[in-house]
């Protein structure tokens, strides 16, 4: 997340990875409409490599139909999807609540505190059996703590972000650290982490940089308490089916995904 979305143009050789498809874009702190909430369109089956896009009035939602099932992803908002197979759910940077932070009125508060509202965040995240997060930014991390500890899901992340959910009451044993490179099974999906950076502003930096290598003495309560920590992007494959790459930062490492091909796209853009 920035304060400031200005963003360099990456050159042309860089999108290469994500020429097959483009589901839709995560734009920063762009906020949820109902379509992007509502029950994903179903489509008929698409040949390997295809895009089911969303008819006019589904906004951000979609499935595809094809060897592992019936799959559907749903927008949640900034870089958020919902991911649904076969009655299991796969959640990245599931940010639902909302609460101003002065940055669309040019008077952006760090000392924000954080808060989740649980009832919007029920109605839209489902029972997640995974979480991915990109980063540990207040707009990608905020509800994460909320729904492991209410669901269980296992949590997949950095090692920033397993300190700050350790720190806000999380179970250590919900949560897996990746650097990237790591193949995760879970029967019927994988999950594959993939190093990534974060997105810059015209200053070349970004809001609340920063890592940690344990948990802070106390537990977050304000957004400038939850820094980027390093940042992850994935690519979820679901069984022979079809695969998605998730960004949830408008920048990536050109090395680190030569030869990933997925099916769909969800890219992070500048908004």
């Amino acid at each position: 997340m920035n304060p400031d979305h200005t963003q360099r143009t990456p050159r042309p050789g860089r999108r290469t990875v994500l020429r097959t498809a483009v589901l839709g874009t995560a734009a920063g702190l762009a906020l949820p409409t109902a379509a992007s909430a509502a029950s994903p369109a179903r489509t008929t089956a698409a040949p390997p490599g295809a895009v089911s896009r969303p008819p006019s009035g589904t906004s951000g939602t979609s499935g595809t139909s094809g060897t592992a099932g019936s799959v559907s992803w749903r927008w949640l908002g900034t870089s958020g999807w919902r991911m649904d197979l076969d009655g299991r759910t796969v959640l990245f940077d599931p940010y639902v609540t909302r609460f101003s932070t002065g940055l669309f009125d040019g008077a952006f508060d760090p000392a924000t505190e954080l808060e989740t509202d649980e009832g919007l965040v029920d109605r839209h995240a489902g029972r997640p059996e995974v979480i991915l997060v990109s980063h540990s930014h207040w707009d990608h991390l905020n509800d994460v703590p909320y729904l492991a500890k209410t669901t269980g899901a296992r949590v997949v992340g950095t090692e920033t972000t397993y300190h700050l959910l350790c720190s806000l009451g999380v179970d250590p044993a919900q949560l897996s650290v990746v650097r990237g490179g790591e193949v995760l099974d879970f029967g019927g999906y994988t999950v594959e982490a993939v190093a990534s950076v974060h997105s810059r502003n015209k200053n070349h930096s970004y809001f609340s940089p920063g890592t940690l290598n344990a948990p802070p003495a106390t537990a977050p309560t304000t957004i400038a308490e939850l820094p980027e920590g390093d940042t992850l992007a994935f690519q979820v494959t679901f069984g022979n089916g079809p695969s998605a790459f998730l960004m949830g930062g408008s920048d990536f490492i050109e090395r680190e995904v030569t030869g990933l091909r997925p099916g769909i796209a969800m890219v992070a853009v500048p908004s």
